[in-house]
């Protein structure tokens, strides 16, 4: 039963449909978004049953590129970790689908939205599922090529295509070292194919090139994931439509370095120098995201300092070689961000703003996404008991603990208080503002409403338990003092909370605009673009500038001006007057015809 390569073929042809589709035609539209989401969701159903009931690993070639000295396979492979991740990418890029039904309704685009959307899942795919690093590194480069068109669909607003080409370029910086990564692998392992190398682990293997591959796999990942110094390209990328951000941030672009590391964690585990530098990564980004969240007041870049905190928060759990911790928060992360980012969509459409002190405040807001809102934003903050995020949180902090890397627990904690002080100074100075609709049945939406109603069922404790008993991520025989670190981790969350509603609600702590303040706000938020302007940037403009005196470079420039000088005096002889082509012609019929009688 080979199915898989129908997972990446059913997005595909949607891309392909939507491309061909009338634009003005949104009935055809709204059935093939639709057509497509019901073929991928019984596709990977099929697939799971059968993998489910077989219990081995289920593999499918493509086809093979034959080398004189290699030879490159196109094979694809399904095992735990790639179902839990193509259900991930399905399930979420789906309710995101469905969503966008209600958000992009007869804009500008539309059709060109959902095929770029489409080709979007469909690389993701390509990454999840692959089974060489070769290959994956394909969909991982198609990956970044998708994202700079979403976050360049207005192209028309000024300084939208700045961002996009911001993301890309950035990424591709990083993409460098993993490409040199995989070249090292190869010249390691003899192979691309991930059972092959972690096979051939048990055999020697030179410790320097093994460091070096897994310093270069991380530096390869950071730009991907937003992580210092690369993650100023995130909040830049928030132009693009919500939808797509909801996309970005929770099941493809940031969160594929994580699952890349997941995927080859056995090499790192042969270096620990080198989750020792991840390690180091993880604690300046997520102290500076964390702070940089706290004093933004755009709601989607709250939101994405938001996200680059909670891939340190991984990035941290990786280097102490908790690899399901993190893989479990990255499925709990999941759903939380896309709920925040499909509620905040609402927010934006209904008020056309998104600077959270400029919200009117006499526009009503519909109760299911207040509700979802709340949850999610809960969830991110690890409120005890009954949102999922409490239970992600904790069992990282638990492996945290039973490592005895007690300055990592102080950190984590520390990013705890701050995430639950800037999500709930959103909340509170949003909902503060605004009156809630609460009559659902007069404005309840089926396309807007039930992805947020089941990623709401999904953020609280419910998701929590579905996710730790399908994949048996939680360990409880381990847990260090189980219930004393519960109800530390809860004191922690409630005496956050308090802070937090008498900072924001009942504003008992004012910060004056003082140039202390204003300085430290404009380094976190944009010190690092300042940066790069000024050295990166400027450098690149003089060699550029440099490259220009090149003669081979005025040749072509000559070349060109020639071209479109004859082309503008052709230009002349087009006057649209019958009578001067007609003497044009006969003009050219004698001068061929002396011509030829001369000679």
């Amino acid at each position: 039963m080979n199915l898989l390569y129908l997972l990446i073929l059913f997005p595909f042809i949607g891309y392909l449909l939507f491309c061909c589709v009338n634009r003005n035609n949104y009935l055809l539209i709204n059935f093939i978004n639709l057509f497509v989401v019901i073929l991928l969701i019984v596709t990977i159903t099929m697939v799971t049953i059968y993998y489910s009931n077989n219990t081995i690993m289920i593999k499918q070639t493509l086809w093979k590129l034959l080398l004189p000295k290699i030879t490159l396979t196109y094979s694809l492979c399904l095992d735990q970790l790639s179902l839990v991740m193509s259900w991930l990418t399905i399930g979420i890029g789906s309710l995101i689908k469905i969503y966008s039904l209600w958000y992009m309704n007869k804009k500008d685009g539309y059709s060109r939205f959902f095929a770029y959307i489409d080709l979007f899942i469909t690389t993701i795919l390509i990454v999840i599922l692959a089974d060489n690093l070769f290959f994956m590194f394909f969909g991982w480069e198609l990956v970044s090529f998708c994202s700079y068109l979403l976050i360049g669909f207005y192209y028309r607003v000024d300084n939208n295509y700045y961002s996009a080409m911001k993301s890309f370029i950035m990424n591709r910086f990083s993409d460098i070292f993993l490409m040199i990564a995989i070249f090292l692998i190869y010249y390691e392992f003899n192979s691309f194919n991930f059972n092959d190398i972690n096979h051939n682990l048990n055999l020697y293997h030179s410790k320097t090139v093994l460091s070096l591959i897994t310093y270069m796999i991380t530096i390869g990942i950071i730009g991907k994931s937003a992580q210092f110094p690369l993650h100023s390209w995130l909040k830049d990328a928030m132009v693009g439509p919500t939808p797509v951000s909801a996309l970005i941030h929770s099941t493809t672009m940031v969160t594929i370095g994580i699952y890349l590391v997941i995927r080859v964690h056995k090499i790192f585990m042969l270096t620990p120098n080198t989750l020792l530098f991840m390690q180091y990564i993880g604690i300046i980004t997520i102290i500076i995201a964390s702070l940089s969240a706290l004093l933004q007041n755009n709601i989607k870049k709250i939101l994405a300092y938001s996200t680059v905190s909670q891939i340190s928060y991984m990035l941290i759990t990786l280097s102490i070689g908790a690899w399901h911790a993190s893989l479990y928060y990255l499925i709990i992360h999941a759903f939380c961000k896309s709920l925040l980012f499909l509620c905040t969509g609402v927010l934006i459409k209904i008020f056309n703003e998104q600077h959270i002190f400029k919200l009117p405040s006499i526009k009503r807001l519909p109760i299911v996404p207040y509700i979802g809102f709340l949850i999610g934003g809960s969830s991110l903050s690890a409120f005890p008991i009954i949102t999922a995020g409490f239970y992600s949180k904790s069992n990282m902090i638990n492996h945290v603990l039973i490592n005895n890397n007690h300055y990592l627990f102080y950190i984590m904690i520390f990013s705890t208080i701050i995430t639950t002080m800037y999500i709930f100074r959103v909340i509170l100075t949003i909902y503060n503002k605004i009156s809630v609709e609460f009559k659902i049945l007069n404005d309840f939406n089926i396309y807007r409403d039930i992805p947020i109603i089941i990623l709401t069922i999904l953020a609280t404790a419910i998701g929590a338990i579905i996710v730790s008993h399908q994949i048996n991520i939680i360990d409880y025989d381990n847990y260090v003092n189980h219930i004393l670190l519960e109800l530390i981790f809860i004191i922690i969350n409630i005496i956050s909370l308090v802070i937090s509603i008498g900072i924001w609600y009942y504003q008992i702590l004012f910060i004056n605009n003082n140039n202390y303040y204003l300085c430290i706000r404009y380094i976190l938020l944009y010190g690092l673009d300042q940066l790069y302007k000024h050295t990166v940037v400027k450098f690149y403009c003089l060699i550029t500038n440099q490259l220009r005196c090149d003669p081979l470079v005025k040749l072509v420039n000559f070349i060109v001006f020639m071209l479109k000088y004859i082309s503008n005096i052709i230009l002349y002889t087009e006057t649209n007057v019958l009578h001067w082509y007609i003497n044009s012609i006969l003009i050219g019929l004698v001068t061929i015809l002396s011509i030829y009688i001369i000679v």
